[in-house]
């Protein structure tokens, strides 16, 4: 290696002061040296583009951007606009989470050893009370070339090893070269994420250092949104639509991902204390009752996921229950 590659580390930041601190501290203190971190206060109103301006007086690797709230889309892509020309590396960061020290020099090693031009690693989900679920399914690196790329993107749709997050994964920056976010959305990875890989040549996943991801809220309590809905169904679309052009014979796996998209934002609802969302509830679950055949007869759905679609479907007060109970049991077990 003739010189060490500049990674750029982009971090939106709005409003996370009681955060903000941990994680630049976990990005500063990386065991990886050269960095650009660029740091975008997204129209704070609290405290965090002060402490940015204070961690960029102590460390010289550090730009802040100050701009007005345009969401984390629009603070990524400012960012992107700004990564030093020549620069080889991109990763991203969300200001409340934080990440393992040696989470970069770890991706940087199998991007070099496999010449890969993504390296993912596992996610660590935090709770508040303190509690945490690892995705433990990845066993080893594992790496794609462009003539198993199907087999990645089949996996991804699986919903196994890849996941449509951007903050677990190293990037070459050239991937991103006329791509940017799409602004004013929900989902913005899940947009995104087939673009990029199918963009890839070469993608290493599996590694061990952990993005620790923080869950402020427990995910039976979170607030249902209609545009998040709308936009979530959007992304899939979008994905839809690449992969009639690409590989159409895995189209069959994505429609598998809109019926679970569907339960995902059913089980909001069926926790939901707000009565103006009983009758898209009772709407969703017609819809979910009219494909039950084909949900029953998904090869790459769980016995379990088929399981709670019949019953969310049929028995709503039951659902509530059993998930309840499932919830409990997941963080239990750090799962």
């Amino acid at each position: 290696m003739n010189k060490e590659p500049l990674i750029n580390i982009i971090v939106p930041v709005y409003n996370t002061e009681k955060y903000i601190r941990k994680c630049l501290d976990s990005i500063v203190n990386q065991t990886y040296r050269n960095l650009e971190i660029i740091v975008v206060d997204d129209g704070s109103t609290d405290s965090s583009g002060d402490i940015c301006d204070e961690y960029a007086h102590k460390d010289a690797r550090i730009k802040v951007i100050h701009k007005e709230n345009g969401g984390v889309s629009s603070a990524r892509n400012a960012a992107l606009d700004l990564c030093t020309p020549g620069g080889d590396l991109v990763a991203f960061v969300d200001s409340d989470d934080w990440l393992e020290l040696n989470m970069y020099e770890t991706l940087l090693e199998q991007i070099y050893l496999y010449n890969a031009d993504i390296a993912t690693c596992k996610i660590s989900i935090e709770y508040s009370d303190n509690s945490r679920i690892v995705h433990k399914k990845i066993k080893s690196n594992i790496c794609f070339s462009v003539k198993d790329k199907e087999e990645l993107i089949k996996n991804f749709l699986n919903r196994e090893i890849y996941t449509s997050s951007s903050n677990d994964k190293l990037y070459n920056l050239k991937l991103f070269s006329g791509i940017r976010f799409p602004v004013n959305q929900f989902y913005e990875d899940n947009y995104l994420v087939l673009e990029i890989l199918l963009r890839a040549k070469k993608i290493v996943v599996g590694c061990d250092s952990c993005y620790h991801y923080r869950q402020n809220n427990n995910s039976i309590t979170r607030n249902f949104s209609r545009k998040k809905f709308r936009d979530a169904l959007k992304a899939i679309k979008h994905n839809l639509n690449l992969l009639k052009n690409t590989y159409p014979l895995l189209l069959k796996e994505a429609f598998a991902l809109r019926y679970l998209t569907y339960l995902s934002f059913l089980d909001l609802l069926v926790f939901s204390q707000q009565s103006d969302h009983i009758r898209l509830s009772d709407k969703i679950r017609m819809t979910l009752k009219g494909h039950l055949k084909h949900i029953i007869n998904s090869y790459n759905m769980t016995l379990q996921e088929k399981i709670a679609f019949i019953i969310v479907v049929y028995n709503t007060d039951l659902y509530k229950v059993l998930r309840k109970m499932q919830i409990r049991v997941l963080k239990r077990e750090g799962y």
